[in-house]
């Protein structure tokens, strides 16, 4: 009858023997009993009285039958047998049950032990890891097997000083692991975010003081890899999906707005467009915006730069005297005009893998972009280019960048824009990785929730509460050594290998010597031609003209020589979730 009060009941010995069910039509009879006295079943008629204090439970209490009383046998016998199997049990290593009446030594050397075999009982909490790295010599951020990654080496240095335990270390999805930005191939990043559970105090070596997590995780990292901070999150925090936008740059030299060579396969292209549109215009009349569009690409293939220059220098000679070119105002305003037209919600399937013109992934929103006035390093001129975006695809930053310099350096009109948002498929080159780079992730809804419940907490002005609060998510702090590291790790070694290895002006030479009618979307009318349209199941045409029907493979997103124009993507990441890869 006991059971049909309290909750099921669970014997402690390995003889189970469900309670005694009264017949159908029988109403139980309950016994008034006082609140405290316990109450038992009628099969255990050797229970003395009055019950020992260690077994006095209140009526709410989990009903525990002791094995042996229901067989006849004495409360001290059958704790007796309670003894011996919890002894038993804890001597394999399993834990166990101890008598009832609080705390005993046995109990406390159990969990010592216990301790002693397994760092993970220390204390973990969900917290965000702020960071900033150089892409270059990575093959992106995310942990990917057999391939050297800027997340793999800071999980290793956690692990390395104690934050994370053995048990956990195998597997980065034990702790929580999540990232707000997932960079590609050799993309740099001021500012990062991890999320994830981490041992906030573990042993640390002599020599640092408590809550020095970080300042040891440093000296565990290369000098390009930093950890700004931690702070505690909400345990429901990922760092993907709380974050609201990005903000990326990317660093471009002006250079690469100058017109194709002269006598180059592009230049041709454009030659042969000029002569199309003045013998259209001469039979058809179409008055000043015919005359315009001529005027246009005469200003391209007759440009003062390649007049001084020549066709006849070497490659080197060329990219010499381009870091001396500095572009005129008027060129600066033509290409912030073709930028703006970016701006907004729109179908960028053109400007990422993967993509048709169906999926609804590919809408993007651009809350605001932006570039620079020019500015003059190590003889060579540079703009800043500032993307804000609620989201980015896998190479949709580089891609936007390298119609961008297209459209410019051909004087396409900007509204050809606009029409790659439509169904045609086009090839759109990506432009190098080298110059782009992660600003920061930035997270206004969580920190505005956070805001609001530490809000709550403090009206309610109870101390239990206080380790409810939550910081917000942001890089405030962090600011002043954020640009020490750029200029230092990122802009640096950015224009350092620009001069070693000249990675833009091998890249316009891909582009000038592209033959086919990939790229006769660059015309004066900024509409794109059915030749340049991909069909279903076709990759980007090869340098040489002939479209691809086979399936992509890791050497075929290889563009021409230029390593960054096609090794960095979705090759490279076997296993990573390549939509949600940005830049």
């Amino acid at each position: 009858m006991a059971s049909t009060l309290f909750p099921p009941t669970y014997r402690l010995s390995t003889t189970q023997r469900p309670p005694p069910t009264p017949p159908r039509n029988e109403t139980p009879k309950i016994p008034a009993t006082p609140r405290g006295t316990p109450v038992l079943e009628k099969s255990c008629p050797n229970v003395p009285a009055p019950v020992p204090k260690a077994l006095v439970f209140s009526p709410c209490s989990t009903w525990i039958r002791f094995p042996g009383i229901s067989d006849g046998g004495s409360l001290e016998e059958s704790m007796d047998v309670v003894n011996r199997d919890s002894s038993k049990t804890s001597s394999d290593g399993r834990g166990g049950a101890h008598s009832a009446g609080g705390k005993e030594e046995g109990q406390e050397e159990e969990v010592e032990e216990e301790d002693a075999a397994s760092s993970s009982r220390l204390p973990k909490r969900k917290v965000s890891v702020f960071f900033g790295y150089c892409g270059i010599g990575y093959s992106g951020l995310q942990i990917n097997p057999g391939v050297k990654t800027i997340e793999g080496d800071i999980f290793e240095a956690f692990c390395k000083a104690g934050a994370v335990s053995k048990e956990n270390a195998v597997n980065p999805n034990k702790v929580g692991l999540t990232r707000a930005a997932r960079t590609d191939r050799g993309v740099h990043a001021a500012g990062n975010l991890l999320s994830l559970k981490l041992i906030l105090e573990p042993p640390l070596p002599e020599g640092y003081a408590p809550g020095s997590l970080v300042e040891y995780v440093n000296t565990l990292l290369p000098p390009f890899i930093r950890i700004w901070g931690l702070t505690r999150v909400q345990n429901g925090f990922n760092a993907r999906t709380n974050c609201d936008s990005r903000l990326y740059e990317y660093l471009l030299p002006t250079y690469v707005f100058l017109p194709p060579k002269p006598a180059s396969s592009m230049w041709e292209m454009i030659k042969r467009m000029r002569d199309e549109s003045k013998a259209e215009g001469h039979g058809e009349g179409e008055g000043e915006e015919g005359s315009d569009a001529q005027q246009s690409l005469d200003s391209v293939l007759d440009h003062p730069f390649w007049n001084e220059q020549g066709s006849e220098q070497d490659f080197a000679s060329d990219v010499k005297s381009k870091k001396k070119w500095r572009m005129p105002k008027e060129k600066l305003e033509h290409v912030r005009k073709i930028f703006s037209k970016y701006e907004g919600s729109h179908n960028f399937h053109n400007f990422t893998v993967g993509k048709e013109f169906r999926d609804r992934s590919a809408q993007r929103f651009m809350k605001k972009l932006s570039v620079s006035d020019p500015k003059i390093i190590n003889g060579t001129e540079w703009v800043s280019i500032k993307f804000h975006g609620q989201s980015f695809m896998l190479h949709q930053i580089r891609k936007m960048i390298g119609l961008l310099v297209l459209v410019a350096r051909t004087n396409a009109p900007p509204s050809l824009i606009p029409e790659t948002y439509g169904p045609a498929r086009i090839h759109v080159p990506k432009a190098p990785g080298l110059g782009l780079l992660l600003e920061e992730p930035l997270f206004g809804g969580y920190n505005q929730r956070i805001a609001e419940n530490n809000r709550r907490i403090e009206k309610l002005g109870r101390k239990a509460d206080e380790d409810m609060k939550r910081d917000p998510v942001e890089y405030t702090a962090y600011k002043e050594q954020m640009e020490a590291f750029k200029q230092t790790f990122i802009y640096d070694r950015i224009m350092i290998q620009e001069e070693e290895t000249s990675e833009f002006a091998k890249w316009l030479n891909y582009l000038d010597v592209f033959q086919g009618p990939d790229f006769e979307y660059l015309n004066p009318k900024g509409v794109i031609p059915p030749q340049c349209v991909l069909k279903v199941g076709e990759k980007r045409r090869e340098p040489g003209g002939q479209p691809k029907t086979s399936k992509a493979s890791s050497s075929e997103q290889v563009e021409g020589k230029p390593e960054q124009e096609g090794s960095d993507s979705e090759d490279e990441l076997d296993g990573v979730n390549q939509a949600e890869l940005e830049g």
